[in-house]
């Protein structure tokens, strides 16, 4: 009885392309494909064969051909190319050979073998190519092993590199995602009353930020800010004498310390209806802004990144999805939308945190929360932390609206302002990823895990995908 093709073997140039090709071995073993790869050996348990020629005859679903400019001239991978082609030929396996393009080459220069075969790029980004070769390799009906998976990645990985082989000792500083506020240095406690015997209630929206609590109302607003907005038959009987914020500060368990959250919150809601920033609530009630298409010229931010230098992100995107039953294609779009939490202790800050939602027409939210959560995983599962952060300070400047930082206003004469770039933490010990770290007489190239790029994000151009 013949073996069951069951694996994917992966041809490249060595040494020059292996920091894709262990990428991508690791990529697939963490889908639950059985992978063979010079880079790998022992990956799921087992020892495999050095004779590849015997791999692509017998046991090969696909040839992964990672197609670079050096592979494309170089002997060993053209031979194993040229008898992966001849062996597709013989026994009449579809699409047997599948190019993987990482580079630059011009299609004019690509290898006769090759060049009416269909390609898929990862050039611009490698996340993007490793979803459509995935698509590919489900459609194809590629078999999978359960010795290859996560935890088998995993065991691999640390039999590899020792997490003390990368560690520094030395500080370092990381990006976090606190934005620091400023507020103003004074704040009132207004004396309320009413025309009339009665339950003191002020109206649910008022003009700016302010609690109600007891016959105080606490605000950085002046007391004039509220005169005929307060509700029916409500007024403010005395307005309370400006107290300083920093002395109150000092003693967090004062009335002030308890809604200072509260007002923060306040603060940011009323900016966003004020600003007419589209709105979404979570699932635990807070509320989020997203960026809906059109929003921004071109749904793309200018910032400055984390390294000090002018740079994009796309905040809006697409994909086309045909439903291979009825044919039918639909256009998902996704948003990019930030929530920010106050902070009260042990500092004054917002806590943004990142949110991707979906919509049909670019603006309408869809309803269902699992079917965004579902979509979220499926968009975002190959987002590094990179882009992550970078849409973060991208929407943080955004918010500035060409100003140095982004205002808040509580008053008719006060605002606060929260820095546009978020605080750095400092780590006494530094710790470099083992895959950038090369001995001194190995030639290997470092892997950066694909995470060098700007404009992957942008889906303008994007062919259609399958909906699985």
């Amino acid at each position: 009885m013949p073996q069951e093709r069951d694996t994917l073997l992966l041809s490249h140039a060595n040494p020059e392309d292996n920091e894709f090709t262990r990428w991508l071995a690791l990529q697939l073993a963490n889908e639950g494909y059985r992978v063979w790869c010079d880079l790998t050996k022992l990956l799921g348990g087992e020892v495999f064969w050095d004779n590849i020629e015997e791999v692509i005859k017998s046991r090969a679903a696909k040839l992964l051909f990672v197609l670079s400019r050096t592979s494309n001239s170089k002997d060993g991978p053209l031979k194993e190319l040229h008898f992966a082609q001849g062996v597709a030929k013989k026994q009449k396996l579809k699409d047997f050979v599948i190019p993987l393009q990482i580079d630059d080459l011009p299609h004019g220069d690509i290898t006769i073998e090759i060049t009416r075969v269909n390609t898929v790029p990862l050039a611009s980004s490698w996340a993007a190519g490793l979803a459509k070769l995935l698509e590919k390799l489900e459609e194809d009906g590629v078999p999978k092993d359960p010795k290859f998976n996560r935890t088998a990645v995993s065991d691999w990985w640390r039999t590899q590199f020792s997490a003390e082989q990368g560690l520094r000792r030395e500080p370092e500083e990381y990006l976090s995602n606190w934005f620091p506020v400023a507020l103003p240095t004074h704040i009132h406690f207004h004396a309320l009353s009413r025309t009339s015997i009665g339950k003191l209630e002020v109206a649910e929206v008022l003009p700016y930020p302010a609690v109600h609590d007891g016959n105080l109302l606490i605000t950085f607003a002046d007391a004039a800010d509220f005169e005929g907005k307060l509700g029916p038959e409500m007024y403010i009987a005395k307005a309370g004498d400006p107290l300083v914020v920093s002395d109150l500060l000092a003693e967090p368990k004062t009335i002030f310390g308890k809604h200072l959250f509260r007002l923060l919150r306040l603060a940011w809601e009323q900016m966003l209806l004020e600003r007419k920033l589209p709105v979404y609530d979570l699932a635990n009630k807070a509320k989020c802004f997203y960026f809906p298409k059109g929003r921004v010229p071109g749904d793309k931010v200018f910032f400055i990144g984390a390294d000090g230098q002018k740079t994009h992100r796309a905040m809006v995107g697409f994909r086309t999805r045909t439903n291979p039953a009825t044919g039918v294609s639909i256009r998902r779009f996704w948003h990019f939308a930030i929530q920010a939490r106050p902070l009260v202790h042990p500092m004054l800050a917002y806590i943004f945190k990142s949110h991707v939602l979906f919509t049909n027409n670019g603006t309408t939210i869809w309803e269902s929360k699992r079917r965004l959560a579902a979509a979220r995983r499926n968009q975002c599962k190959s987002w590094w932390n990179d882009e992550w952060r970078d849409r973060t300070l991208a929407a943080a400047a955004y918010l500035c609206d060409g100003a140095d930082t982004i205002s808040v206003e509580l008053g008719s004469t006060v605002s606060l302002t929260i820095a546009p770039t978020p605080l750095l933490f400092s780590s006494p010990v530094s710790y470099t990823d083992p895959q950038l770290l090369k001995p001194a007489d190995d030639d290997e190239p470092a892997d950066d895990y694909g995470r060098d790029s700007r404009d992957d994000d942008v889906f303008e151009d994007e062919p259609e995908e399958r909906e699985e």
